[in-house]
């Protein structure tokens, strides 16, 4: 059996959000990690499809499974798995949705992903396999779940048998209690959670930047630089209370977080940006920015809407892409 596993985003149906971007680039890093993915399905997966699977032989594959529309939309990370419970050769797809803002036409967006995910099939010519959605939500308003059903008035009782109508996983943060967050066994996977989890919480990161820091100290340096840019970004931290958590983390992990934070810095030096440990958070947007022109077909100024910059500097990023070419 295989498992196919879509890291997500929202693109098609996005919302003008200076950090949804960030959102979206903090979760495609954890779920790039084999490691913290495995962690994520055990916990969150109901218990009737994670105990079929053997987690142990989760593989990344080569992304050809995507329509060339869902790879403009949708990360590139896609893992394999087989099954434990039986030899036939069966597959099942996990399409991982998130969000960070209530939208009540988010089934119309499953609805295409799976669409889309069964229509590649039968064009790589496989066996048509049953794809399993997952939405994950961390924002602020409350949400509850809803079928593409739901979406239309009363239709007539004989008509709603045309409704292309399936269920999917939800995946609520809000519904989940800190305690139930701690349960983790991974301690970067429970970082991350909580931080998503009280994303827009500025009160609650500021008090417990360090105590999470602490915990992705034992994780790779490319996971522990992902979770402290996302980190200072969404807790509104002033470069002096940055500076005073860092000084109080240990010598190995206040390195990581100073490097972490030189390199943006230096980014926006190259670019005339005044230096310090605020403007440095603020260039990792410039990443963001450089993956939309790269990985979509957005204006510059949808770009520059969506990411919180100015359409002049998405300008300078196309340049700087265009002359590396």
């Amino acid at each position: 059996m295989k498992i196919i596993i879509f890291p997500e985003t929202n693109y098609l149906y996005k919302m003008s959000n200076t950090h949804t971007s960030i959102h979206d680039n903090f979760i495609r890093a954890i779920l790039s990690s084999k490691t913290i993915a495995t962690e994520y399905f055990r916990n969150y997966l109901p218990e009737s499809i994670s105990s079929k699977l053997n987690f142990s032989t989760l593989t990344q594959i080569p992304d050809t499974y995507l329509s060339d529309q869902l790879k403009k939309s949708i990360s590139d990370i896609v893992f394999s798995c087989e099954k434990n419970d039986t030899p036939d050769v069966v597959k099942i797809c996990l399409l991982i949705e998130h969000k960070s803002y209530p939208d009540k036409y988010t089934p119309l967006q499953i609805g295409h992903y799976i669409f889309s995910g069964l229509q590649k099939q039968v064009e790589n010519k496989e066996e048509l396999s049953i794809i399993i959605p997952v939405l994950l939500y961390h924002g602020k308003g409350k949400w509850k779940y809803q079928t593409l059903a739901s979406l239309f008035k009363n239709p007539e009782p004989e008509w709603k048998q045309y409704l292309p109508d399936f269920e999917y996983i939800y995946n609520n943060l809000g519904e989940i209690s800190d305690e139930q967050v701690e349960t983790l066994n991974n301690k970067f996977l429970l970082a991350s959670i909580l931080a998503l989890k009280h994303s827009f919480e500025k009160e609650w990161l500021k008090l417990n930047a360090r105590r999470i820091l602490l915990l992705i100290s034992e994780e790779s340096e490319k996971l522990q630089k992902s979770f402290v840019i996302y980190l200072f970004i969404n807790s509104g931290l002033e470069e002096e209370a940055i500076e005073e958590i860092i000084h109080s983390l240990p010598i190995t992990l206040k390195d990581t977080i100073m490097n972490t934070l030189d390199i943006f810095i230096e980014k926006g030096k190259k670019i005339g940006m005044e230096r310090g440990i605020q403007t440095g958070i603020e260039i990792a947007k410039l990443d963001f920015v450089e993956s939309l022109l790269r990985n979509t077909d957005f204006s510059t100024v949808k770009i520059a809407e969506l990411t919180g910059v100015s359409e002049m500097i998405v300008n300078s990023v196309l340049k700087q892409i265009n002359d590396q070419q």
